[in-house]
This record gives C-alpha cells, sequence and structure tokens, in this order.
C-alpha cells in the first residue's frame, strides 16, 4: 500500500510539473544580447548569403528585386508589435495528437503503396497527397514535444523525440521537412532558459546544425551518383530560374497571373476548387520545362501574380508577422516558442523554395492567430 501510494504522489507530482510548466507565467526565453537567430538578423543574412552563391544566375533586376524584398521584410520588422497578453498553453498540448496524426497518414500511406519512398524514391509520386500532407504533421508535433523536454531538462527524451521525428520523416524521402525539424529544434532550444545552448557556445551549436544539413545534402548527392559541383549549382539554378521569369515579364507592378499560382496551392489538393496543377509545375511551364518541379525563391510566385506589388507586400506582411512574434517571444511568452521556431526554420528554407505548400501557409496562419 505505501508502495503504491508513493507511486501516485509522484505520478502527481510529474502532473504538477507538467501543469506549472504549461501555466506558469515566469517561465522565460534566453535570448543573448546579440541575438544571432532574430528574424531581422539571420533572415537578410542567409537571403545575402543565397544571393551571392546563386550570384551566376542573378540578373541586376532580379537582384534588385530581392533587394526591394529584403527592405520591406526589414520595415515590417521594425513595426512589428508583440501580441497582447493572451497566453496559448493549449499549445502545449497539441503535441502528441499531432506527432500521432502524422504517425498514422504516413503508415497508412506506406501500407498504401506497399514501399518505401525512402528506399525507391520512384514510389514517391504514388504517395496520397492529403496523407502525405497529413504526415508532415510529425514535424510541429516532434517540436513541440522536443521544447518541453528541453524545458524540463529532460535532454534524453528531447534527443529522442528529435531522432524518431527525423528517422519517421526519412521513410517518406523528404528532405525539407527534415531540415525544418532540424531548424526548428535547434532554435527552440536556442532560446529555452536554462537550456542545452548557452549565448557562450550558441555559434558552435549553429555550425554543428549546418553541417548536419550539409551532411544530408551531400549524402544524398552521393546516394545518387550525381556530381559535388550539382549541389552548388543548385543556388544558381534556383536564381536563375527567377531570373528568368522576372526578365521574361519585365517591369510589372501588378503582376500578370493575378493570383493564379497561390490558388493552385490549394486547389491542386483540392481544398478548393481550380486548377490541379501545383504551384511548382506552373513555374515549370512558365519556364518552358514541361513535366518538371521548379523552385521559384520566396519572391517567384508573388513576383508572377501580383509584380513588384507583390513583393513588397509579401516582405513587408512577413517582417509584421515575424516582427510581432519575436516581439512576444523575447518578452517571455513562452507559449509562442514552438510554433516561432517551426515557422522560422520554413521562412529559412523557403528562401530558395518559396512558400509553395499548402501546410506551411498553415504554420503561418497558425502564427500569425498566436501574434494578433
Amino acid at each position: 500500500m505505501k508502495m503504491i501510494s508513493s507511486r501516485l504522489g509522484r505520478i502527481w507530482k510529474e502532473r504538477a510539473r507538467f501543469l506549472s510548466t504549461i501555466i506558469n507565467k515566469d517561465k522565460k526565453v534566453n535570448p543573448p544580447s546579440f541575438d544571432i537567430l532574430s528574424p531581422a538578423v539571420c533572415y537578410p543574412l542567409l537571403t545575402v548569403i543565397f544571393m551571392l552563391l546563386g550570384l551566376q544566375g542573378m540578373t541586376f533586376y532580379s537582384f534588385s528585386l530581392f533587394s526591394v524584398f529584403l527592405i520591406a521584410f526589414l520595415f515590417g520588422f521594425r513595426f512589428g508589435r508583440p501580441a497582447g497578453k493572451e497566453r496559448f498553453p493549449i499549445v502545449w498540448r497539441l503535441g502528441f495528437p499531432l506527432f500521432l496524426v502524422g504517425v498514422a497518414a504516413e503508415f497508412i500511406n506506406i501500407l498504401y503503396i506497399n514501399s518505401i519512398p525512402l528506399i525507391e524514391p520512384a514510389m514517391r509520386s504514388r504517395l496520397i497527397p492529403s496523407l502525405a500532407y497529413l504526415s508532415f504533421l510529425i514535424v510541429p508535433g516532434c517540436i513541440i514535444l522536443f521544447t518541453n523536454a528541453i524545458m524540463h531538462r529532460n535532454y534524453k527524451e528531447a534527443i529522442g523525440w528529435l531522432a524518431s521525428g527525423t528517422f519517421l520523416i526519412s521513410l517518406l524521402g523528404y528532405r525539407t521537412e527534415i531540415y525544418a525539424l532540424l531548424l526548428g529544434a535547434f532554435i527552440s532550444a536556442y532560446y529555452m532558459k536554462g537550456g542545452c545552448i548557452r549565448k557562450s557556445t550558441a555559434i558552435k551549436y549553429i555550425s554543428a546544425s549546418a553541417v548536419i544539413l550539409l551532411a544530408i545534402n551531400l549524402g544524398v548527392v552521393a546516394f545518387r551518383e550525381m556530381p559535388l559541383a550539382s549541389f552548388m549549382d543548385r543556388f544558381s539554378m534556383t536564381t536563375n530560374v527567377f531570373s528568368s521569369m522576372a526578365d521574361s515579364f519585365g517591369i510589372t507592378i501588378f503582376g500578370e497571373a493575378g493570383g493564379t499560382i497561390h490558388k493552385s496551392i490549394l486547389s491542386s489538393l483540392r481544398i478548393i476548387p481550380g486548377s490541379r496543377t501545383g504551384p511548382r509545375t506552373f513555374i515549370s511551364q512558365l519556364i518552358g520545362v514541361g513535366g518538371g518541379s521548379t523552385t521559384p525563391t520566396m519572391i517567384g510566385i508573388p513576383f508572377v501574380d501580383f509584380g513588384i506589388a507583390g513583393v513588397l507586400i509579401m516582405g513587408l506582411m512577413l517582417g509584421l508577422l515575424f516582427g510581432s512574434g519575436y516581439k512576444t517571444l523575447i518578452r517571455g511568452d513562452i507559449d509562442i516558442l514552438p510554433f516561432h521556431s517551426l515557422c522560422m526554420a520554413f521562412l529559412i528554407l523557403t528562401i530558395e523554395t518559396g512558400i509553395a505548400d499548402a501546410i506551411v501557409l498553415i504554420y503561418l496562419i497558425a502564427y500569425l492567430v498566436m501574434v494578433i
């Protein structure tokens, strides 16, 4: 009897500790005095690095459009205001359900095609798109669970969630989601007060994350027996795609497609009526690459749909969103941390890929709800 009561006492203490994590208003994040992961620092910096790596594919016009976008982003960030005092403790309860839904969707998809896309990449085209999107929920689920574990200084559990999420997502053969999970987890750990990363060693962990991402890319290149130069050429190829579109349309203030490509992000998944052609396929058709899937950079789709005005508004809106979110975070509202980390990771990745996936739009909308 004494053993049972002792065990119940431990369970109750664990429950109380978890609930205190959710509702304790004294929980803080710990940004360093110079925050290299501030959206106003790292995002423009990484965008400029991307532009320099892809300089061979850039023209003066496309370079100018990128500059307009970054100026608008920084302007929006400057005027972003922290959210009100309303908290979102429910975020911490979403981690495990999101993870379970993602795992279930993934295994149903794998059973449906009777294959593992990681081993047979050609089978990825046979995946059920709606289930594939649901499987991506492993990423936010793992980031929430990872952040919660770091908050409790349970580093083994945190690494366990990170490793399991990375392994599960890799089975589908997608790399972007793996990068998002690794980056999101790193950002969460970076900001945790008393977490596994201290300001004095932050740069080492940033370098380590970069090495991991580079190793994954090089591993894929080696596995496919592609020349190493093809990895470095990817930047120039992506900037060349955007430069081709920009030069083709010329100086257009309001664009040529009128929102058709943005609409296709949802219509291609049958969420709304419209074309079943995906946004990246639209881009491929524009540049004369039939049947392909082309990444257009962050500003490619806004430019084609809405011209220079679209590039300007996109930069301004993202700046306002991440300015508000970041200022809410550093004020000490830890509930926003998992979604800030998730959206910040995708913001970095979409420098090259552009916002061309419905799941990324959903993440950004959820982030917006938390900061307005």
